[in-house]
C-alpha cells in the first residue's frame, strides 16, 4: 500500500511542470492587434491592415498600422508578423472592417481564417466600411487615443440604446449557415474628424446587396431585437403642422408565418413615453390622436421594409425560421 502511495506522487511532481508551460503568453512580448481591416486590391488581390496596440510597463500606447497584400489572409497573417519586432496576437481584435466593394463580392474566404481562430473573440464586430478601412485606420481621430477602443464604444451604445440592430461576428456566421436566414452588419464611414453609423448592410449569403439607413435600421431593430432602453420616434400629427416626440422604448415582437394565405406577419407591442409635443395642450383626446398616428407610421414603415426584403429575395428578421419551427409543430 504505501509503495502504491508513493508511486502516484511521483507521477504528479512529475506532469505539475510540463502543464505550467502551456499556453503562457507575457503581454509584454506581444504586439496585440486591436482592429483588422480588408480592401479590394489589384489582380484580384486583398489589402490588409492591422492597427496594433503596444503595452508597457507605464501606460497604453497609441495604435500604430501595418500594411501588406497578398492574395489570402493566411498569407497576409505571416507577412504582418515579418514586419512586427515581436510576435502578433489577436487575442485582442475588436473590431474587422471589410471595404464596401470587396463585401459586394463574398467576403467568407476572408473571414474563414478568423472565425475559426480561437484566439479572436466571436463577439468581435464585423462593419462593412465606405472607402478604405487602410485609410481609415491611418487615420488619427481628435480626442481618440486608440481606435479599436473607438469602434468598440461607438458600436456598443448605438446597438444599447440607438438605432443599430445587434451584429457580430458570431451572430454573422450563424445567420450565414441558417437556412434561409441572411446576415447583417453595420456601415461605417469616416472623415478626418470622426468615425460615423451610416446604417445596416444587408447580406444575401456572404454578399451585400442593400444598405438600409439609421432610420430605416430602426424598423429592422424593432421587429428583430426589440427595445429595453433608448430608442426614439418622431411622429407628425395634424397634417404635419405638430411633432411628438416618443423616447424611451419598450418592446416585444411576434413573428408569425400563415402558410395557408402565405402571409408574414410582424406583432409589435410598444410602450413609449411622449418626451416632446410641439402643439398646445395636451389632452386625452390629442394622446389617443398621437397613439393612433404612431400605430399607422410604424404598420406603413414595417410593410415597406418587409416589401423591399422580399424584393431582394433576402430574410435577415428569420421568417423562415419561424415558418420552419411552425411546420415542425
Amino acid at each position: 500500500m504505501g509503495k502504491t502511495i508513493k508511486a502516484i506522487i511521483i507521477v504528479v511532481l512529475i506532469c505539475l511542470p510540463l502543464l505550467s508551460d502551456i499556453n503562457t503568453h507575457v503581454i509584454d512580448e506581444l504586439q496585440l492587434i486591436s482592429v483588422v481591416g480588408f480592401d479590394k486590391a489589384d489582380n484580384d488581390e486583398i489589402r490588409g491592415t492591422v492597427s496594433l496596440t503596444a503595452y508597457s510597463y507605464e501606460e497604453e500606447l497609441t495604435n500604430t498600422a501595418l500594411t501588406a497584400v497578398s492574395d489570402s489572409t493566411r498569407k497576409l497573417r505571416l507577412l504582418f508578423n515579418s514586419m512586427s519586432s515581436r510576435p502578433l496576437h489577436g487575442g485582442k481584435i475588436s473590431s474587422i472592417l471589410l471595404q464596401d466593394n470587396l463585401a459586394e463580392e463574398g467576403i467568407f474566404d476572408v473571414l474563414d481564417t478568423y472565425y475559426r481562430d480561437p484566439t479572436i473573440a466571436m463577439t468581435a464586430y464585423l462593419c462593412v466600411v465606405k472607402g478604405t478601412t487602410n485609410e481609415m485606420l491611418n487615420t488619427e481621430f481628435p480626442l481618440q487615443t486608440e481606435i479599436g477602443r473607438y469602434l468598440n464604444n461607438l458600436l456598443d451604445h448605438n446597438m444599447e440604446r440607438a438605432n443599430l440592430p445587434k451584429s457580430n461576428m458570431h451572430l454573422f456566421i450563424r445567420s450565414y449557415f441558417e437556412k434561409g436566414h441572411d446576415p447583417i452588419m453595420p456601415v461605417l464611414s469616416y472623415n478626418e474628424r470622426a468615425l460615423r453609423i451610416e446604417g445596416i448592410g444587408l447580406f444575401k449569403r456572404d454578399r451585400l446587396v442593400h444598405e438600409l439607413d439609421l432610420n430605416e435600421s430602426f424598423f429592422l431593430k424593432l421587429i428583430t431585437d426589440g427595445y429595453q432602453t433608448g430608442g426614439s420616434i418622431e411622429v407628425r400629427v395634424e397634417d404635419g403642422s405638430e411633432v411628438a416626440v416618443l423616447r424611451e422604448l419598450r418592446s416585444d415582437v411576434d413573428l408569425g408565418v400563415d402558410l395557408e394565405e402565405g402571409r408574414l406577419y410582424a406583432d409589435v407591442d410598444l410602450k413609449t413615453r411622449l418626451s416632446e409635443y410641439s402643439g398646445g395642450l395636451l389632452t386625452e383626446e390629442k394622446i389617443k390622436q398621437i397613439t393612433k398616428e404612431t400605430d399607422d407610421y410604424l404598420k406603413e414603415e414595417i410593410t415597406q421594409l418587409l416589401y423591399q426584403m422580399q424584393q431582394l429575395k433576402i430574410d435577415p428578421i428569420g421568417f423562415v425560421l419561424v415558418k420552419l419551427n411552425e411546420m415542425d409543430e
